[in-house]
């Protein structure tokens, strides 16, 4: 199967390596299209997003390997947008002025509203502790329902075009250490969640990111919300979430089984510009 790839990452963030060394990369494994999504700016300090100094030269450089490689793949420029309620999101006028393919809709980072403190839900384990004893007092349940919540309101709102990463919160989960998928109230969370997506009409993406970083042995989502959105018809998308070219396709082939197993025969990718549809 020739795969696509719409979540990637590059030097202009956190990546480790120029868009061209992705372009060779995507060419050598015979991908159909690759897609930039660099970390777009932020209002706050961040080691990890891009700088809203480089923002006009991230989408001229993308764009130039469009013209450069367009006989051997097709190149698009996207971002991927943190939600951040009442001061930016996907549907922001300073990237829509951008002129993108596509864009990546994120919740990364969650706000003390006592301190106006904000902190990453995919840092490290004790970030992600402290967001919860600190954050919400102790109480998972709070956190885990503000963090779809924050999913929901994005959808509502700036309606991206994909949904990244939809259960990031697993990340730092390991062992249902904090709280578990098969409780009643967690997967209403989920329901509830993957309800605003089928009417927002977003592309859910398998994000197989996490295996490639040994955090996690399968893909965001989780295989029983795979099952879920199946059975809602949510239209799904397969990114690597790459940080480095040698993990373009990580689990890829795996990601294909599991959403076999939870009947999907389709993918979505971009093709001449437009979504379009092919079998797995």
């Amino acid at each position: 199967m020739t795969y696509s790839n719409y979540h990637t990452h590059c030097l202009f963030c956190d990546g480790k390596d120029e868009p061209e060394d992705y372009i060779k990369r995507a060419i050598s494994l015979n991908f159909h299209s690759l897609g930039f999504s660099s970390h777009a700016p932020v209002h706050l300090p961040s080691s990890w997003t891009m700088k809203e100094e480089n923002l006009n030269n991230y989408v001229q450089t993308i764009k130039s390997f469009k013209e450069k490689y367009k006989n051997q793949i097709e190149i698009y420029c996207g971002l991927e947008i943190d939600y951040f309620p009442g001061i930016s999101g996907p549907d922001s006028q300073k990237f829509k002025r951008l002129d993108l393919d596509y864009t990546i809709g994120s919740v990364h980072f969650m706000k003390n509203e006592d301190t106006g403190e904000y902190l990453t839900v995919d840092g490290d384990e004790e970030e992600y502790a402290r967001i919860i004893e600190v954050f919400f007092k102790g109480n998972v349940q709070a956190f885990v329902t503000e963090y779809y919540g924050l999913i929901r309101s994005m959808l509502s709102e700036h309606k991206p075009d994909i949904v990244g990463h939809l259960d990031l919160i697993r990340k730092n989960n390991k062992n249902q250490r904090y709280f578990n998928e098969t409780e009643d109230w967690y997967k209403e969370e989920v329901f509830k969640t993957l309800q605003e997506i089928k009417k927002a009409g977003a592309i859910l993406e398998v994000n197989t990111g996490a295996i490639a970083r040994r955090y996690l042995t399968t893909p965001y989502p989780s295989p029983w919300i795979l099952k879920e959105c199946y059975e809602l018809d949510i239209p799904i998308t397969l990114n690597s979430d790459g940080h480095s070219p040698e993990n373009l396709d990580t689990f890829f082939s795996e990601s294909l089984n599991l959403l076999r197993d939870a009947g999907y025969r389709q993918l979505y990718f971009i093709k001449n510009k437009k979504w379009s549809i092919k079998d797995i």
